[in-house]
């Protein structure tokens, strides 16, 4: 037997109440009626006075209009919705939707416009409200299509259109699944919904930070066909010697010159100076502790893919084409160009647990290198022994990524903040297993990288010691 999740119901009980026909204002008001009918026939019912008369016919010329007002109400939504639903089916209607601007928005309140073409009425003084489905059951906020379009120099309408907003807090692509469309009366008894196929990729791209510059230099030159504006010294292989002084990695000593003239010396790269423009950047993804893929792991993604982007714009500061390694296969998306979109990477990045980053990286190639404490300490200390101390390794804490819920500040006495999915993770974050996991990993990786120059742990608010 399947079990369900939390989070999946939740998922289901949204939508299928969107598709509910009957709001929960028409029982309330069905129920209220009843009740003060009941009511006045147990006070007045048995009463033979001018009064209960008068009241009696007052109630009947009352109930008549109300009823009346109803019928043409929710009739003319059913119209709307016969007509609508008709021009679906014989394919006479066609809707376009437009997110951010056209494929990708920066997560969080997205500009979304949903237009239908063709032959469509609105109810009398009622609306046409209309809101994407994803492929996971999410449902966005509805946008009312209370615009009329026309052609250039035209009267009659061809269409009805709606524009506003939709919060998407995720960072990462979004299956559009259908087009859920309302027809809602004017009173706001019923919703006639119309679900229309509608298959659609969409992306948030990770929200941008205030600006930073991190100093980097390449670490291998490639093949140019085009001569560049800033060549740079790089280092190539390590090819070179020198006597062995304090502070030297003790890995690079040439043992067997020792064992021949008893001299201690170490290997130190060859000094090139290529026209090298490409600036390697090696993001982690590796996630060693069993993902569960649940709504913590989601939200420090998010975090993480917030960072690098601030990380990766701001080594585009040193003058080089940064490029991104990836430890995964990068889903295609229509309508994004061939040429190597960064952005669009870091954000269809998912947790995985295939490739550690000491497979990832190569040394000869990176220039800089970020993971998470998702990554264990001896996973680590083993890319520690691979990679040049000159190469810095920033390792992302993941266990302040998520708030504390004790956390104030004088301005939210003043100004409340907009609450998040985020927020609703504090109080069950500070209990969490995966967070004391992760707190007892990020105190042996401490330890280790104090003991290497150019490395550090760091918090969510900044990206260099």
């Amino acid at each position: 037997m399947r079990t369900l999740s939390l989070s999946a119901f939740l998922k289901n009980w949204s939508y299928w109440s969107r598709l509910a026909v009957i709001r929960w204002q028409f029982v309330a008001f069905l129920l209220v009626g009843w009740g003060l009918v009941k009511w006045l026939e147990q006070e007045y019912g048995q009463d033979d006075s001018s009064l209960w008369l008068v009241m009696n016919l007052f109630t009947r010329i009352v109930t008549y209009t109300i009823i009346g007002l109803i019928t043409i109400s929710i009739g003319s939504a059913l119209v709307t919705w016969l007509i609508l639903r008709s021009g679906i089916r014989r394919h006479a209607i066609t809707l376009q939707i437009r997110f951010g601007d056209g494929h990708q928005a920066e997560a969080g309140w997205v500009p979304l416009t949903i237009s239908l073409t063709g032959r469509i009425l609105r109810p009398i003084l009622g609306t046409v409200q209309a809101g994407l489905v994803f492929s996971d059951k999410r449902v966005t906020q509805r946008i009312v299509l209370d615009e009329n379009t026309r052609k250039a120099k035209q009267l009659l309408r061809i269409g009805i259109q709606g524009s506003g907003s939709t919060f998407l807090h995720d960072r990462g692509i979004y299956d559009v699944d259908k087009v859920n469309v309302l027809c809602c009366d004017m009173l706001g008894l019923v919703a006639l919904p119309v679900v229309i196929p509608f298959t659609r990729q969409l992306y948030t791209l990770p929200v941008p930070m205030s600006p930073r510059t991190i100093k980097a230099q390449p670490n291998s030159a490639e093949e140019q066909k085009h001569r560049i504006e800033i060549p740079r010294r790089v280092e190539g292989e390590y090819v070179n010697y020198k006597e062995f002084e304090t502070g030297d990695n003790i890995q690079r000593i040439v043992w067997k010159i020792y064992a021949k003239s008893g001299q201690l010396v170490v290997r130190i790269p060859e000094t090139k100076d290529p026209y090298a423009s490409h600036l390697y950047l090696y993001a982690s993804y590796f996630h060693g502790f069993e993902p569960a893929g649940g709504a913590f792991e989601t939200e420090l993604l998010n975090v993480y893919k917030d960072q690098l982007r601030n990380l990766y714009e701001a080594l585009l500061k040193n003058g080089y084409d940064v490029r991104l390694p990836h430890d995964q296969e990068i889903p295609k998306l229509a309508g994004v160009s061939e040429k190597k979109n960064e952005l669009y990477q870091i954000a269809a990045c998912n947790w995985q647990a295939h490739t550690p980053p000491s497979v990832l990286i190569k040394p000869q190639r990176a220039a800089f290198v970020c993971i998470t404490s998702f990554t264990p300490a001896a996973e680590l200390e083993v890319l520690i022994n691979r990679i040049p101390d000159i190469i810095p390794i920033v390792v992302l804490r993941l266990s302040h990524a998520i708030p504390s819920p004790f956390t104030f500040s004088m301005r939210e006495i003043f100004f409340r903040p907009e609450r998040t999915p985020a927020d609703e993770l504090r109080r069950p974050w500070m209990l969490s297993s995966l967070r004391r996991t992760l707190i007892r990993n990020e105190k042996e990786m401490e330890q280790m990288l104090k003991k290497r120059n150019n490395s550090w742990i760091t918090d969510v608010m900044e990206f260099q010691r």
